[in-house]
């Protein structure tokens, strides 16, 4: 490579020799001071090149390795966060199941309790009605108990009424002397 290197600048600079021809005066180059310095720039090169070689291949060889190692850990990282990162939205999904889990088990809950109330209104209701029922059978057999009273009462003075308008005094006499024994034989 070197080689083609100094191949490549001697071929450029014999091209520009008849510009440097012309520049200094019409005098040609001088070819043995030419290649003396030529011979002096490839030996240089090829110490530097012999000296430097290897330190510059261990340096490209270890930055190589430390750029694969370094990709390497990046791919790594990466796979990581990729983890991460599904992991993270098994979570959510999981997380997204329970709320609606947990929705669906307060909606449930706010049924049963719905229905706890109407239950206990009902039972209420129930219950009022048969209150009810009940005040107006005693109302009704209270009525029927001063109606009944009334009536008597009624009948009592009719039937007074009426003994005192058809009753003679002996059939008076005979009514107290039978209530007198009835009374006397009932102790």
């Amino acid at each position: 490579m070197a080689v083609c290197g100094g191949a490549v600048m001697v071929a450029v600079l014999m091209t520009v020799c008849p510009a440097w021809a012309s520049e200094s005066g019409g005098h040609a180059l001088n070819w043995t001071d030419f290649m003396l310095r030529f011979l002096n720039f490839a030996i240089m090169l090829a110490i530097l090149v012999k000296l430097l070689k290897k330190p510059i291949a261990n340096f490209f060889k270890s930055r190589t390795e430390n750029i694969e190692k370094l990709l390497e850990e990046l791919e790594a990282k990466k796979r990581a966060a990729e983890a991460k990162a599904a992991e993270y939205k098994s979570r959510l999904d999981r997380l997204d199941q329970e709320t609606g889990q947990i929705v669906d088990e307060y909606v449930q809950e706010g049924e049963r309790e719905k229905q706890k109330i109407v239950d206990a209104a009902a039972k209420q209701a129930e219950y009022i009605k048969q209150q009810a029922r009940f005040a107006i059978q005693q109302e009704m057999k209270a009525a029927r108990e001063s109606l009944q009273e009334e009536i008597a009462e009624l009948s009592v003075a009719a039937a007074e009424n009426l003994l005192k308008k058809n009753i003679r005094p002996a059939d008076q006499q005979r009514l107290v002397e039978e209530f007198t024994i009835k009374a006397v034989e009932a102790k």
